[in-house]
């Protein structure tokens, strides 16, 4: 959990309860000394009183529970970066490409990379860009229907040229239709597929050989929690998600053991409720628990990750981090768990225009 303890924009939720915690109750800088006091000293009265004896069973038990997750924490990242160090993070020199950039979250890490940094932004998206750069900041526009394989692979072959070679690579984009699998159409289900699934497994073959020969790199894929609780009239969106999930697990057991590339980083942004243009309505869900994410919160997050040099598995709100968990329980928790996905007031119709036919991007 994050060390930040102020309000974050979302208000009053279980992610800031959860860091108000961590930075006290659960931080083992004030349990060990509060708890090698209470045994050490040993007054009599307090240690050998009902609630003397109260006391120390619940600060042990804290202490060992903030022990066991700064542990968790800490091997969870060193085999996530395989035990690695890269001093190569030059943010004048990046090549950030980030998908679907022209507005909702790409706009947003694009803006928050510009504000902290100054790297070479490259945006590819089929709408224009909805935002300006700063001054003197280094970005490039291109049109792309990610949908379209030649028109993708033209396309990273132009950045590569006129740019250079990406070192940071966000796929971003993705799109909705917002129909049950059998009311959509071909269009809708393989423009689905394309754009959020086949689209970053083509960018990454463009980009990540590169990467691969300078062993420096960071590719982050965003997810949406619909892979772990696709709702209904989200089937093949919320595949896609699963997909990314898998590809990016593969992906890490291929860089450290068949490329030997153990200093690319690989980041995965498992997502809720989030209002971008993709977003419509109410989620009808607690706010305390399961508030709807606001974009910066969003954006501000994976720079954080990306400026940190080193890869990361995001959860936002944090508390899904926990939810996911139940999946390992009974199929009639986990089951019932997902119905409540059902309660929300949530369209995620499509936007886009599609041709009825190849599904192409109008």
């Amino acid at each position: 959990m994050p060390s930040n303890i102020s309000l974050p924009r979302e208000g009053f939720t279980i992610d800031f309860v959860g860091s108000l915690a961590w930075s006290t109750i659960l931080n083992p800088l004030i349990l060990i000394p509060l708890v090698t006091s209470y045994y050490m000293l040993k007054p009599g009265y307090f240690t050998e009183s009902r609630l003397g004896g109260v006391f120390g069973v619940v600060i042990s038990a804290l202490t060992a529970l903030s022990l066991y997750l700064r542990i968790t924490n800490f091997l969870n990242d060193k085999y996530q970066n395989n035990w690695t160090s890269d001093s190569k993070w030059d943010w004048e020199k990046e090549i950030v490409v980030i998908t679907g950039g022209s507005g909702g979250i790409g706009a947003h890490l694009a803006q928050q990379l510009q504000r902290g940094s100054n790297p070479i932004i490259v945006i590819v998206d089929y709408i224009p860009l909805t935002w300006a750069p700063l001054d003197g900041r280094r970005v490039f526009y291109y049109k792309c229907d990610l949908g379209s394989s030649s028109q993708l692979r033209d396309t990273c072959q132009r950045i590569r040229e006129e740019v250079g070679h990406p070192t940071v690579l966000v796929n971003n984009a993705g799109i909705s239709r917002g129909v049950t699998v059998c009311d959509g159409s071909y269009a809708d289900v393989e423009a689905t597929i394309r754009i959020n699934l086949i689209a970053p497994f083509l960018l990454v073959k463009e980009f990540l050989p590169e990467m691969v020969r300078q062993n420096h790199g960071h590719i982050v894929n965003v997810s949406s929690m619909s892979a772990y609780l696709p709702p209904a009239k989200m089937a093949d969106y919320a595949a896609t998600k699963a997909g990314l999930k898998a590809f990016h697990e593969a992906l890490q057991l291929e860089l450290k053991n068949e490329y030997k590339a153990d200093k690319v980083r690989l980041s995965l942004v498992f997502l809720s409720f989030t209002r971008t243009p993709l977003f419509k309505g109410e989620t009808n869900q607690s706010n305390f628990w399961l508030p709807l994410l606001d974009v910066d919160s969003v954006s501000e997050e994976i720079a954080r990750v990306l400026w940190g040099g080193y890869g990361k598995t995001i959860f936002m709100p944090g508390i899904f981090r926990f939810v996911v968990m139940m999946g390992l329980g009974p199929d009639w928790v986990w089951r019932l768990v997902r119905e409540g996905t059902g309660r929300t007031r949530v369209d995620f119709k499509g936007r886009q225009k599609l041709d009825p036919k190849s599904g192409a991007m109008l």
